[in-house]
């Protein structure tokens, strides 16, 4: 499959995992639909020189519901306009959708200006990240992880109960209750100083004393750019500048050894590890 930028293809990836399948890319894509008295086409293609690429992500099979994702990677914040086509796309599908159920997501990892959400909240369409909260910069990484929440929750809400989210602004609702506690999230991420390994989540003093608590140190190591607390039970603590990492991972130790510099007292008097 041939993705136009990075993207779309970590959002394709994205949507395979959290699905299992059922997800396909499409550029420039008309569909052709036959009604009972004409031909009615409804294009993914828009205005001339305009192109329109779609995530499509297959839901449940009866009654069929599919996500439309639109998902171009902006230099700058989506606009109103970008939120407006996808409102027309996913109305238009619904209108000749013969019992598919379509939803819209607009996934924009530069985030959207403030006037994209009375476009979505009249025409149900959800978008990641949040934007009814604080206007906040996320990273692609948490974007995509927002992404992946909704299609797990999307995925598991299709099985059981539908009818209420299609009802304007609900599915706009359901998207952003999924994803605006990543707003918190994400400023922990820019001022956290404790992370718990081997996933890299972001912690606090708290849970590293219950990680360390009783242990005894069996161990400490000096490698480049940081100092290894060795404890039993194979949990080690890195203190690498402000940063501290703690877990049962092995990569804690990541990098060469050094001979720790060791001072001792208010005078930083010269000192040695013989005898720990």
């Amino acid at each position: 499959m041939k993705f136009k930028n990075d993207l779309e293809q970590r959002a394709f990836e994205v949507a395979q995992r959290a699905l299992g399948g059922g997800v396909t890319i499409e550029h420039n894509k008309i569909i052709q639909i036959d009604s009972a008295l004409f031909p009615e086409v409804a294009s993914f293609k828009g205005p001339p020189k305009k192109e329109i690429d779609v995530l499509i992500a297959k839901l449940r099979n009866e009654p069929r519901v599919i996500l439309l994702v639109s998902n171009k990677q902006f230099t700058r914040k989506a606009e109103p306009a970008h939120v407006q086509e996808w409102c027309a796309v996913v109305r238009t599908m619904n209108k000749y959708s013969d019992g598919t159920i379509y939803f819209g997501l607009v996934l924009s990892a530069t985030g959207f200006t403030s006037g994209c959400e009375p476009w979505a909240t009249s025409n149900n369409i959800g978008l990641v990240p949040p934007l009814k909260g604080r206007p906040m910069a996320f990273s692609e990484d948490t974007v995509l992880r927002m992404f992946e929440r909704v299609l797990v929750a999307l995925k598991t809400r299709a099985q059981l109960q539908i009818d209420d989210l299609l009802i304007a602004p609900s599915f706009f609702e359901f998207v952003y209750r999924l994803v605006s506690d990543f707003e918190g999230l994400e400023e922990v991420v820019s001022e956290g100083r404790y992370y718990l390994m081997p996933q890299g989540w972001a912690s606090s003093f708290g849970q590293m004393y219950s990680f360390v608590d009783a242990r005894t140190i069996s161990d400490l190591l000096g490698v480049e750019g940081a100092t290894v607390i060795r404890l039993d039970g194979g949990r080690d603590l890195r203190f690498d500048g402000t940063r501290i990492e703690f877990g049962a991972d092995p990569q804690l130790a990541r990098g060469p050894m050094v001979e720790p510099w060791c001072r001792k007292n208010l005078e930083m008097e010269d000192c040695t590890l013989a005898g720990c």
